[in-house]
């Protein structure tokens, strides 16, 4: 029995010693008086490696803070470990008769250094940017492949502090004329539109003539002999067109069938002039919005990195998902799933956080019913305690949704560091919304998605449980909120923000609590769901959320995995 024991001891203490994991000699004599000592340390890692105090030394007061009740139960028992001591140093581990010597100590090969800590309360301990992370399943080590890279990335588009606005007639007439001359420019790039003139020329046609002309589409409806009509505009004026109900074009029809105020449209055709009692007008024979062209090609990383994607956590709600939530965090931290989740977990260098990581106050109507954190800077120093979490080698970009404390209508700047404070001092980058990033290479678009819910109510063919089908009619139209006037806010600045100007490797938005993944040639759609269960308000709407969903992306080829927390096992 004897030698047994001391079997059991040098292979508990060699697990320890390759895990880097500190332990006093009382906790390590405990372990083994234990019915299976083994099964006992790996249960006593699992527990402890939730315990944000934990830093690889398995003490006493670590103990003292397990959740499990049954284990918590025989830890603490007043016989079995001293209140204080130091750690087993080399000299203490003589195995059997064999006259095998451990000549090793549980002190970590490399000592952790805390690099920058926060204060949400004096309570939270820093991270480390060192720690090496046990995984009791496999008895290995996590090693993140990202932390051997440094960071690369670039803000390429961020529009806080350049957003001021008084509301002023002449701001709304400059965002529009903002507008129609960046999407006329992204028009005429393509190869099909060169012969385009203004509409004013077209006008002073006083014959039948073959033309070509874009604009900004001012109204539309179904003629009660079931053609198509519509009013496009641009700088010089405004004009009629017609598409007859047995044109053989089923394109145009699907398109017209998109169409939607204030989108940007290239129309060819027959113009017929108007008479004294009647405008012209143009009998159209092809019209197209301005799309991406379909031989785009996408950034790609040369490193074997990854970015995660998230959205609309909503920290301080009742229904916030605590517990997937924290899940997820121990995914990013090597302690949840498999060896293929490890492998995933250890590439991603990035996470985007686009918009309502708190619930906020005051939102929507009643909200105060759904809160269980009431308190704005209560909510965030919530969000700080989960975000300390994270790997230090993962860089946070955070971008403000509807329900964070700025303004609601979009562009929106960054969420003010007096509300967020403990989470700057993490290193998150706090940006406004929409903002535009390029992470070793690869250029991502993540706007919160508001303008979502517009086009869902005025395109038949859209709805909420498929998000990336309208986000490719915003791809199409060139911009994040193509309708004016609409249930989204959207603030007059001299500059419109929204114009989609720049072609994304990668399409991030949320909102709408639901999951979507596609491609619409060769741009990568993502919007990442929640981590949020169903509410009051969503219901009155219809909306099922489809929470701990995380959408992943490799870099290095722009291949997509949707990580469900829910079924990853312990």
């Amino acid at each position: 029995m004897k030698d047994d024991k001391l079997d059991q001891k040098y292979l508990i203490v060699q697990k320890l010693i390759n895990s880097e994991i500190n332990i006093t000699p009382s906790v390590l004599e405990m372990i083994l008086n234990m019915d299976n000592p083994h099964q006992s340390l790996e249960l006593i890692i699992r527990e402890i490696s939730f315990i944000p105090q934990f830093h690889s030394h398995i003490t006493p007061e670590i103990l003292k803070k397990i959740s499990n009740q049954e284990l918590h139960r025989i830890l603490l028992k007043k016989d079995q470990i001293s209140p204080r001591e130091g750690f087993i140093s080399k000299n203490d581990l003589k195995i059997n008769e064999k006259e095998r010597t451990l000549k090793a100590s549980i002190e970590p090969k490399s000592k952790l250094k805390n690099q920058k800590g926060f204060s949400a309360s004096n309570s939270l301990k820093s991270k480390e940017t060192s720690r090496i992370y046990e995984t009791t399943k496999s008895h290995s080590l996590f090693r993140p492949i990202a932390k051997e890279y440094d960071s690369d990335y670039k803000i390429l588009k961020d529009p806080t502090g350049k957003i001021y606005t008084n509301g002023d007639y002449d701001e709304f007439y400059n965002m529009t004329l903002d507008k129609f001359r960046n999407l006329n420019k992204l028009m005429r790039k393509r190869p099909d539109v060169l012969s385009a003139t203004n509409i004013n020329n077209i006008l002073r046609l006083s014959s039948s003539s073959d033309v070509s002309t874009i604009g900004l589409v001012k109204n539309f409806r179904q003629t009660k002999n079931q053609n198509f009509f519509f009013e496009i505009e641009d700088l010089t004026g405004s004009i009629n067109v017609l598409i007859r109900k047995d044109s053989e074009n089923q394109t145009i029809h699907n398109l017209f069938n998109h169409l939607v105020y204030d989108q940007m449209l290239y129309v060819q055709g027959t113009y017929n002039p108007g008479d004294s009692r009647n405008r012209g007008i143009i009998f159209a024979d092809y019209i197209t919005k301005i799309d991406i062209p379909t031989d785009y090609q996408p950034n790609n990383s040369d490193v074997p990195l990854s970015i995660a994607l998230i959205s609309d956590t909503h920290i301080g709600s009742k229904e916030f998902e605590e517990k997937l939530f924290s899940r997820f965090i121990s995914f990013l931290n090597g302690k949840l799933g498999n060896a293929k989740h490890r492998e995933m977990a250890s590439k991603i260098k990035y996470l985007v956080i686009n918009g309502d990581l708190v619930d906020g106050i005051g939102v929507y109507p009643n909200q105060e019913k759904d809160l269980n954190i009431s308190d704005i800077y209560k909510q965030y120093e919530k969000a700080s305690e989960f975000i300390a979490q994270i790997p230090e080698h993962i860089k946070i970009f955070y971008t403000a949704g509807n329900h964070e404390p700025v303004r609601n209508a979009i562009p929106r700047p960054a969420v003010p560091k007096k509300y967020c404070e403990d989470i700057f001092d993490l290193g998150v980058i706090c940006l406004g919304n929409p903002s535009y990033i390029q992470t070793h290479n690869v250029n991502t678009l993540i706007y919160h998605g508001e303008s979502i819910h517009d086009l869902n109510m005025l395109i038949h063919d859209f709805n909420i449980n498929e998000p990336t089908e309208t986000m490719k009619e915003l791809l199409i139209s060139r911009h994040l909120a193509p309708v004016f006037g609409e249930k989204t806010q959207i603030a007059p600045t001299d500059k419109d923000w929204l114009v989609i100007d720049k072609i994304p490797d990668i399409f991030h938005t949320g909102h709408v609590h639901i999951n979507g993944f596609d491609r619409y040639r060769h741009v990568s759609l993502v919007n990442s769901g929640c981590f949020q269960a169903q509410t009051d308000f969503m219901r009155s709407f219809g909306i099922i959320p489809t929470p701990g969903i995380v959408p992943i992306i490799e870099l290095d080829n722009l291949r997509f995995y949707p990580l469900d927390i829910k079924t990853i096992l312990n």
